[in-house]
């Protein structure tokens, strides 16, 4: 099916996909093969419906919430509501997991609920996680709540001081420099996905070379399970563009994986600009192309 869409025939790929979904209607990768021909069909609102089936076949799993979630988000308007609510309930399914409390937060972010995305990461950062998970964690959630405590005190300044205080109180600042974020997570367990970003200049980061000459640093190699695995740039970047790409450098006993690449800017003034690209890796050892990115997002 992903096939026909790169040739451009949508309409076979969505009759496949359908006849897929009928005869199978609890696989999910059937369900994301037709979302995806819906949405290069343009039809958001069913797409919309097809992920939120989602949801309601596997409403105790929280990984497939978020995965969900993550799909909805991706819509925009259409699907950003029922994201919200999905994320909150996989914060009170699975707090243990980082990206529970991060996939809230910046979602309400999106929204513009910039006081109540500031809560659910000091909650992600109040959290006790399982020893040896989850490396580069806490320094992940620190630059989001300074990052949403900046959009928060440019959208309210007489908020300016509690913001402050309550970063103090969190080890933490509020972002006041342009940057550039690349978040990658994925929703298996005790396995290893490699996140790979390569620059205009030649420059190639990974875990063994973390950064780039022309500025930006991997924080951690998360080798089991869920990430979060962080590229930032902390500054206006200078090497458009960024091709990313992910190595499935250890399936684990899960299977196939799915996840997200979140491309998260900041302008230095507050304003914060996102872009989602929900990913399917099905082979050990593969490579996934997840993009390239050409210049600054648009607001």
């Amino acid at each position: 099916i992903e096939n026909l869409l790169e040739k451009g025939k949508t309409d076979e790929a969505l009759k496949k996909a359908w006849a897929w979904q009928e005869a199978e209607p609890g696989n999910v990768l059937a369900l994301l093969a037709l979302g995806d021909c819906l949405e290069a069909k343009k039809d958001k609102a069913t797409a919309a419906r097809v992920y939120g089936s989602i949801i309601d076949l596997f409403p105790s799993r929280a990984d497939l919430r978020r995965f969900a979630g993550s799909r909805l988000q991706s819509l925009g308007e259409e699907g950003l509501p029922l994201a919200v609510d999905s994320f909150t309930k996989a914060v009170a399914q699975r707090p243990d997991h980082p990206s529970s409390h991060r996939f809230l937060a910046l979602g309400l972010a999106r929204q513009g609920a910039y006081e109540k995305a500031f809560a659910a990461l000091e909650a992600g950062l109040t959290q006790d996680y399982p020893d040896g998970r989850f490396a580069g964690n806490e320094r992940v959630l620190k630059e989001d709540l300074g990052l949403v405590g900046a959009a928060w005190a440019a959208k309210d300044p007489k908020q300016a001081k509690t913001v402050a205080d309550r970063l103090q109180k969190a080890g933490t600042a509020r972002a006041d420099k342009p940057s550039l974020r690349f978040i990658l997570t994925w929703e298996t367990d005790a396995n290893d996905v490699d996140f790979h970003i390569k620059d205009a200049k030649g420059g190639h980061a990974f875990y063994s070379e973390p950064s780039l000459p022309s500025g930006g640093e991997l924080f951690a190699d998360v080798t089991t399970g869920y990430g979060p695995e962080c590229f930032a740039i902390p500054a206006t970047p200078q090497a458009f563009p960024y091709q990313l790409q992910i190595h499935y450098y250890a399936r684990g006993p899960m299977g196939y994986g799915m996840g997200q690449l979140e491309i998260l800017q900041h302008d230095g003034k507050g304003k914060l600009s996102f872009e989602e690209r929900p990913y399917v890796v099905m082979t050990d050892g593969a490579y996934v192309d997840l993009g390239v990115v050409q210049g600054p997002l648009k607001p």
